[in-house]
């Protein structure tokens, strides 16, 4: 060959290349190359022309050989130091630099870049200084100690990496039979190169299903191009196919991949949310190739996306380049504290110990046996599906574009057609239809994160909240540690008014992310904001509230189940949400009826506190400080007395208690306070001060009690509005409850359980009797009228339930009991309400006429009993000398005694009414442990 045929094959190969034909330049090359001496240039721009085809192998191996052909071109050394580099083979690329000058500015340049991909920063600082003002910060600033100890450490790693890499020569290359497999194989590349310029056309268009086709139809005539399954992998990515995306990518692992294609194969198991096969990807690469800086960042993004935020920083190693949310991840855990990071980072590596990450073989499975061309194919057939129903939902509508995707997957049941069509379910309010398309596409992949959240958006809109969480319970930690199925689960908790399980979905906050931040901010405060120690007790009582709803809708369920064997999905949701609301309410009013003693007594206190401060300052004579210690003492000694003696009496839990326990203690306090008050006059200030504590210990009982009485009244016109609303549910829930009491037969001889079926009863037959009527508002009188006499019908055959139960004459009697509760559990559970047991209105018997005397003697009783107590206070004025205000008081508890007496005596049943009243204010308490005392045999042991 002449002088200038390398230059001129040089100048036919660039013009091929500049117009995008890289497989006749490679030949170009390849022939000169063939015929005549190895020219280190020509050699460099084939290489460069492989790797544009995609055999970076062969690239890498004809760099090798122009250096050595070269050994001092520096050009040639610098370009395999790039491409080296590229491939994460970091020992080689600093061993492609030794024939260059050291000292000089290119060569300590080169090296800098190499030890930064390497996370080397303080060798790529100190090897070349100039612009690396940013490394010189991360690195420690101006503390040089800290850049020591670095610097130490990152040598002992390079030495470590330089020896696994060994110093052995690199072996020699059969140029001849490079070459010629390079012109014998330019016809595929050719093809190749043909088949990914029509794609990138298609995709410019946005034809991304024809694109996937034209690849499909390049694959099956060569299945094993690197270019193709780079560009197929790709064009699979973006058309979130990601697991043959992946499998494609597994295909080219007989060449050797640039850290960038290692790259995404990890960002694609993060989007898979393979967290733990991520890491393992990673961590099953070369110790040089993983220490690129890239790599190290996917590592980071993995934990980061698994809520381990403390893992982050050792996937950088403290010594990387970190990225600004890195940063920022340090600075939330702690900072330069590292105490305050210790007990997340326990838990972090608990978190990682506990991950058993598959290969990605195995992940992949039976995708890894598909042809290449097969995967492209069915991504272009899903392609055109969804772009189909895309058009029908644009012209027709949201079902147009469902009986589109409905009909493609009765032919071609592809898992994205199959998602696709759940998900236009959901938006069209048909969660029933999605949730079984969900349920299809979790059996391919249970670990899809966008079938978890669908599934669990379903069956949050469906009310199934027991299958969501149990759901939830069985997803694998780093499926369910990801930000949509977090967001999912808190906003789960967030409808049901449960905040701090809402707030601990989100957690850790360091890696909520900034779209949540918000959410989490505002459920922060409502827990309390800084005040751990509410948090905690809303915690339990929170906790508390799902395990007895878990608890007690457990048996319900059951008892449902075997007397309705059919029962719906729906109509179990309507038992267990009722239950749950029901616990949930419950636990809100007593967290409500806490608050409000808690402010009322703190109230009280208060004025206590002022109030016998100005008795020691008025009636004692003290200066102004001794009077304030004297009252600020004697008012913790009455709070400490209302503890002892009174604290429990003042939650107004029962109507009994307050009548029987706390109003005696009040007002005997009261009495003995105003008393002692009266002898200020006779022997001093003193005993007035101790009377004055007597009262302010009365005064501070009745504020809590006053409060607690008052939340309670509120708390059960909202029960009975719950109760209203759901009058179904509720006669439903009820029944089922009754039914599972009666499984025990001990507990039938159990005279205090017959007492509580009795109000059981009475409460469904208010339900079916009032409340299942007026649920379907005004209708026609005759229908109304219907209603009305069915509604009575029903309620008195469940009262007349009431005597089988008090007084059973013999085991017919309960038999007799439980079907009629079975009947209506049935037609409750159906919907059948027509078809509730029914009794017929009893026989009225006529009224007996009373003569005159028997009503004279009635009407003179009732007189004499009214009056009793206004005459007791008229008689005793003389002798106590009550003060006007006491003597005014006692006057008109005087008349209220009348006047209840006398409307006791005109109506037989306000005594059963004002019982039932008060039973109804105590109407459904089990929710907060720290309000409510259960009995011992009455509700569920205790939670473990």
């Amino acid at each position: 060959m002449s002088s200038t045929g390398p230059a001129a094959v040089l100048e036919a190969a660039e013009l091929c290349l500049a117009a995008g034909d890289h497989a006749e330049a490679a030949r170009l090359l390849a022939e000169a190359l063939i015929t005549g001496p190895s020219d280190p240039i020509l050699l460099r721009v084939l290489a460069d022309a492989q790797f544009a085809i995609g055999w970076d192998g062969c690239a890498l191996a004809l760099l090798a050989e122009a250096q050595r052909v070269a050994p001092d071109d520096g050009v040639v050394a610098i370009d395999r130091n790039y491409r080296l580099r590229e491939h994460g083979r970091f020992a080689e690329a600093l061993a492609a630099l030794d024939n260059l000058p050291p000292d000089a500015a290119t060569t300590r340049a080169q090296r800098a870049v190499t030890y930064a991909e390497m996370s080397l920063p303080v060798l790529a600082l100190e090897t070349y200084p100039p612009d690396r003002r940013g490394l010189w910060w991360r690195t420690g600033g101006p503390v040089a100690v800290l850049r020591g100890a670095r610097r130490r450490a990152e040598q002992r790693v390079l030495a470590e990496l330089l020896d696994a890499a060994g110093h052995a020569p690199p072996a020699p290359v059969d140029l001849p039979a490079l070459l010629t497999r390079i012109v014998n194989g330019t016809g595929q590349d050719r093809d190749a190169l043909a088949a990914v310029r029509t794609a990138e056309d298609h995709l410019d268009g946005d034809r991304r299903a024809q694109a996937a086709a034209v690849l499909a139809d390049a694959l099956r005539r060569d299945s094993t191009h690197p270019l193709l399954l780079r560009f197929a992998a790709g064009v699979a990515v973006s058309l979130d196919r990601l697991a043959p995306a992946l499998a494609l990518y597994r295909r080219l692992a007989v060449d050797p991949s640039p850290v960038g294609l290692l790259i995404d194969q990890g960002n694609l198991l993060i989007r898979m949310h393979r967290l733990p096969e991520a890491v393992r990807f990673v961590e099953s690469l070369p110790a040089g190739t993983a220490r690129a800086d890239g790599l190290r960042r996917v590592v980071a993004s993995a934990y980061r996306e698994a809520g381990l935020p403390t893992a982050v920083a050792g996937a950088y190693d403290r010594r990387g380049i970190v990225a600004d949310w890195h940063r920022a991840l340090w600075w939330r855990t702690g900072g330069p504290l590292p105490s305050l990071r210790r007990r997340l980072r326990r838990r972090d590596a608990e978190t990682v110990a506990a991950w058993t990450p598959l290969p990605v073989e195995e992940l992949l499975g039976p995708l890894l046996a598909v042809d290449a061309a097969d995967l492209m194919a069915a991504a272009a057939r899903a392609a055109a599906v969804l772009e189909q129903a895309r058009q029908a939902d644009e012209r027709h509508g949201s079902v147009a574009a469902i009986d589109v995707l409905a009909a493609a997957t009765a032919t071609d049941p592809d898992q994205q057609v199959v998602k696709e069509l759940a998900k236009e379910l959901t938006y069209d309010d048909r969660e029933e239809e999605a949730l079984a398309w969900f349920d299809r596409a979790a059996a391919a992949d249970p670990a899809d994160v966008e079938v978890v959240e669908g599934r669990l958006l379903a069956l949050t809109w469906l009310d199934r909240t027991r299958d969501a969480l149990d759901m939830l319970e069985t997803l694998p930690p780093a499926v369910r540690a990801a930000e949509a199925i977090r967001s999912r689960e808190s906003w789960l908790y967030e409808r049901l008014r449960l905040w701090t399980p809402a707030l601990d979905a989100l957690r850790p906050v360091a890696t909520v992310p900034s779209w949540h931040r918000p959410t989490h901010r505002h459920l922060w405060w409502r827990t309390g904001g800084p005040l751990w120690m509410i948090r905690r007790r809303m915690r339990d009582s929170d906790s508390h509230a799902i395990w007895s709803w878990r608890y007690t809708a457990r048996s319900l369920l059951s008892t449902l189940d075997g007397v309705v064997p059919a029962a719906t999905p729906a109509t179990r949701a309507l038992v267990d949400g009722n239950r749950l609301n029901h616990e949930v309410l419950t636990m809100l009013w007593e967290r409500a009826n806490v608050v409000a003693r808690m402010t009322a007594g703190f109230l009280a206190t208060i004025a206590a506190c002022v109030f016998l401060t100005r008795t020691a300052a008025t009636t004692v004579d003290l200066p102004t400080g001794w009077a304030a210690l004297v009252g600020a003492v004697t008012t913790a000694l009455a709070y400490l007395g209302l503890r002892r003696w009174l604290f429990q009496h003042t939650t107004a839990d029962s109507g009994r208690l307050v009548v029987t326990r706390a109003a005696p203690r009040i007002v005997g306090l009261a009495l003995a306070g105003a008393a002692l008050y009266r002898l200020r006059d006779h022997y001093g200030g003193w005993p007035a001060l101790a009377g004055g504590a007597l009262v302010a210990l009365a005064v501070m009982a009745t504020a809590r009690l006053a409060a607690a009485a008052a939340c309670r009244m509120v708390a059960a016109r909202v029960m009975g509005r719950f109760v209203r609303r759901e009058p179904r549910a509720a006669a439903l829930t009820e029944t089922l409850t009754l039914l599972s009491e009666l499984r025990p037969r001990g507990r039938r001889n159990d005279l205090s359980w017959r007492r509580a079926w009795l109000w059981r009863l009475e409460r469904i037959a208010q339900a079916v009797e009032h409340d299942l009527p007026a649920t379907f508002g005004l209708v026609d009188p005759d229908t109304q009228r219907q209603l009305t006499d069915g509604g009575r019908g029903a309620a008195r055959a469940v009262r007349q339930l009431k005597f089988l139960v008090a007084a059973p004459s013999s085991p017919d009697a309960w038999r007799r009991v439980e079907d009629v509760l079975r009947h209506n559990v049935g037609a409750l559970a159906t919907g059948e309400l027509g078809r509730l047991r029914r009794a017929d209105p009893a026989a009225v018997p006529a009224p007996v006429r009373r003569g005159r005397r028997a009503v004279a003697g009635e009407v003179l009783r009732t007189v004499v009993f009214a009056g009793l107590p206004l005459a007791v206070v008229y008689l005793a004025q003389p002798w106590l000398s009550f003060s006007e205000t006491v003597h005014d008081w006692a006057k008109v508890v005087g008349l209220g005694w009348a006047l209840l007496y006398v409307l006791m005596t005109l109506d037989p049943t306000l005594q059963e009414k004002l019982r039932t009243a008060l039973s109804m204010i105590t109407l459904g308490q089990a929710g907060d442990p720290a309000a409510v005392a259960r009995s011992r045999d009455s509700g569920p042991p205790a939670p473990p």
